[in-house]
């Protein structure tokens, strides 16, 4: 658990510099990256800028450089990342398991509740799934 102090200076470091947690998220992603492939993956100008945004992040404890050269991503939730959850080689908003929670309730009650209720709660399921879609886009329109 990172405490205050720590989780604002990553929000500093990280969150308030684009490039940074563009490479941050990319290593999220791949899970463990080389220099070349961050520099192709996150598009950027040259190696040296990819080395410079990974050294950063190592040295704020978000990555670590084995004997090979190859940086493994530590996980950690600040920032808007807070907001998401690693799933594999996923980056999901938390919304977006609302929005299987309300679809499942939609489903769940066409089945299993009497006629005139389950009406009821599909359509207030259908509300929740609506918003939660919504902010799954735009949370998802943040990382990219």
């Amino acid at each position: 658990m990172v405490d205050g102090a720590a989780e604002e200076a990553l929000e500093e470091s990280v969150g308030g510099e684009y490039v940074t947690l563009r490479v941050y998220v990319f290593l999220l992603k791949a899970g463990d990256a080389s220099v070349r492939d961050v520099y192709r993956g996150c598009g950027l100008s040259s190696p040296s800028l990819a080395l410079h945004h990974l050294k950063k992040l190592e040295g704020l404890t978000l990555a670590r450089r084995d004997e090979n050269g190859v940086y493994h991503v530590i996980v950690r939730r600040f920032g808007v990342l807070r907001f998401f959850h690693k799933v594999g080689t996923w980056l999901l908003p938390t919304s977006f398991f609302y929005m299987m929670l309300y679809a499942s309730i939609a489903v769940a009650s066409v089945f299993f509740l009497p006629s005139g209720i389950w009406e009821a709660t599909v359509i207030v399921s259908a509300v929740g799934f609506t918003t939660s879609l919504i902010e799954t886009v735009l949370f998802l329109k943040l990382i990219r």
